[in-house]
């Protein structure tokens, strides 16, 4: 049960922090290098 509510926490965090870019897990993974390098 703590582990549950410490990932929500993360999660509401992550959620709040303006740097956090969430990318598709579902994506190949050069989709989401390429995401990743346009954004740096």
């Amino acid at each position: 049960m703590e582990t549950r509510r410490y990932a929500k926490r993360q999660i509401t965090w992550f959620k709040k922090n303006k740097e956090t870019y969430w990318i598709n897990g579902e994506n190949k993974l050069e989709e989401n290098i390429n995401i990743i390098l346009q954004l740096i």
